[in-house]
């Protein structure tokens, strides 16, 4: 029998990038071929893996400092499921050997979900694509003393912000769901935030709290409102149900089965596309209808009462 091996899983790009490879983590602990995994990601995700039993060993990097842990070394073995990593020789030997980056597969125009193709295409016997998020008791107390002033209401947590603008849902109509909300489910409407809340009628928790105190919190949530970001993924780790908005991200690839998808868009999947730069509006995020998503919401609580 051959010995077992120590694997380095790189978890690269956002915090939903990082802890979609969550399902890689289960998948290579269980598999029994290595007795070592360490994992290296961006020092602003630690907290997703850092309760983690799975996980031997913890690597937090900044930048492309990443990447040089994903050198190739005696007995161990490299796994980075959205990049491939590999070393570039240079014809001249006075200069120093480069690492390659190469984007394995254009995930958002696929037709299954983004952890079953990189699955398929690395050859993984893999049959369970789902999200964990380990969490700690003092994660999980604080959570419950935050929403301790809400108990017995429904609680929605909603997520509107997002770092892409091509993800970004209009204000107003972002306020129409959270004044129906208010009034025709009477759910109390969370949100987290720095700086104020930017929607009225919500109730924010502030300061930011850490990743895990947000699983923790989002697990007591019954509903979770947001554009396809990480607050999406979260909900879809500790089993909450989530109404999502997808525009040119494509909820076949980036949908849990916890997940209703809502994209109204006739208009192409165009994320990670030359398309995606010729757009001068998100006309597909736009033209969303507030009320669908307050009717997806509603459903959803009426299923959890």
């Amino acid at each position: 029998m051959d010995a077992k091996r120590r694997l380095t899983i790189m978890l690269s790009g956002g915090l939903g990038d990082c802890l979609l490879a969550s399902a890689f983590v289960r998948y290579f602990d269980q598999c029994g071929r290595y007795d070592c995994i360490i994992c290296a990601l961006p020092a602003q995700a630690a907290q997703l893996y850092d309760c983690n039993p799975r996980v031997s060993r913890l690597v937090t990097c900044s930048g492309d400092d990443l990447w040089l842990w994903g050198l190739p070394e005696d007995g161990g073995d490299v796994f980075a499921p959205f990049t491939r990593v590999s070393l570039a020789e240079s014809p001249d030997p006075n200069q120093a050997i480069r690492i390659q980056l190469d984007r394995l597969l254009d995930l958002n125009l696929g037709t299954e979900p983004a952890w079953r193709q990189i699955a398929s295409f690395y050859g993984l016997d893999m049959k369970d694509g789902s999200l964990e998020l380990v969490t700690s008791a003092p994660d999980e107390a604080w959570a419950e003393d935050v929403l301790r002033p809400w108990r017995g209401k429904k609680r929605v947590l909603i997520n509107s912000r997002t770092p892409l603008v091509e993800k970004e849902y209009p204000l107003e109509q972002w306020q129409v769901i959270v004044d129906a909300l208010s009034t025709e489910a009477d759910a109390v409407v969370l949100e987290l935030g720095e700086n104020g809340s930017v929607l009225r009628g919500t109730s924010l928790i502030s300061p930011l709290p850490g990743l895990r105190q947000t699983a923790a919190l989002v697990r007591r949530c019954d509903c979770v409102v947001s554009v396809d970001s990480f607050p999406a993924h979260l909900a879809a780790a500790v089993g909450t149900p989530a109404a999502v908005l997808f525009g040119p991200t494509n909820p076949v690839v980036w949908g849990h089965p916890t997940t209703r998808c809502i994209r109204t868009s006739q208009c192409p999947i165009c994320g990670n596309t030359p398309r995606l730069r010729q757009c001068k509006r998100s006309l597909c995020m736009e033209e969303i209808p507030p009320q669908r998503v307050v009717e997806t919401v509603v459903d959803i609580l009426a299923s959890v009462s």
